[in-house]
């Protein structure tokens, strides 16, 4: 039998979990812990051999909870349950570790059991190298703004940073363009680029950079380089010879 640890801070998603895992015949609930530090104090005096631990918590977060877990050599199983996004998500695609999306499913909580049941229990140290990597990834990638403010007048234009097709230099400004138009802001490229989530915008070239998501068409240029359509943008956007390479393996492009 494994004995399992629920760490949520919201009561429906507790009952909703216990409800499922009790349905699953190798799985005990040993505990229920409302946030980090009653699930600290747990797993010290009672070890559980997985948890189930929530990331978007008050005071203490998931993530703080696995580093506490990790200095103090605690070393049951997690599974985070989370309802992040596809980007953090991506993040936890590595083989030491799961993750449950909310809402939970019976068949994913089963999946994620036998997942664990097959992995030895030495493999478990080396977990949380793994979620050292894993915070310092999602912490980069939440450091991303959601939005940028475009100043027109006497008032600020908000765009979603998802919006956004592709950015161009314009002299020392940039021409940020959207699904819903263009807008200039007074801006170095650089400056803008730094802004941007690289698992999402490309620098193509030195005055251009792209959300990959609105690629519409890769045409062959010369010298082995590539003109994009981008989708909701008339123009078409140059990859210079100093970017192929990695436009390429981005794109899976042999």
């Amino acid at each position: 039998m494994i004995n399992v640890l629920i760490v949520d801070d919201e009561k429906p998603a507790r009952d909703e979990l216990e409800f499922l895992l009790k349905k699953i015949s190798e799985v005990t609930i040993s505990g229920i812990a409302e946030g980090g530090h009653e699930a600290l104090d747990f797993v010290e005096n009672f070890m559980p051999d997985l948890i189930f631990l929530d990331i978007k918590m008050p005071e203490m977060n998931g993530f703080e909870v696995a580093e506490k877990l990790q200095l103090n050599n605690m070393v049951p199983g997690i599974i985070f349950t989370t309802a992040y996004d596809k980007f953090a998500i991506k993040a936890f695609e590595i083989n030491a570790l799961d993750y449950i999306l909310k809402p939970f499913s019976r068949e994913r909580l089963e999946k994620s059991i036998r997942r664990f049941l097959s992995r030895q229990k030495y493999e478990r140290v080396e977990d949380f190298s793994s979620i050292s990597k894993l915070i310092q990834k999602i912490q980069k990638d939440e450091s991303f703004p959601k939005y940028i403010s475009i100043p027109l007048g006497e008032h600020f234009k908000p765009i979603l940073i998802d919006d956004i097709v592709a950015v161009s230099a314009e002299g020392r400004d940039v021409k940020i363009m959207t699904t819903a138009g263009e807008y200039q802001l007074s801006k170095s490229i650089t400056s803008v680029d730094e802004l941007l989530n690289n698992e999402i915008f490309f620098r193509c070239h030195r005055g251009y950079i792209i959300n990959l998501n609105y690629i519409k068409k890769i045409d062959i240029w010369f010298n082995n380089t590539y003109q994009l359509e981008m989708i909701a943008v008339d123009e078409k956007i140059p990859v210079s010879r100093s970017y192929i390479s990695k436009f390429r393996e981005i794109m899976s492009i042999s």
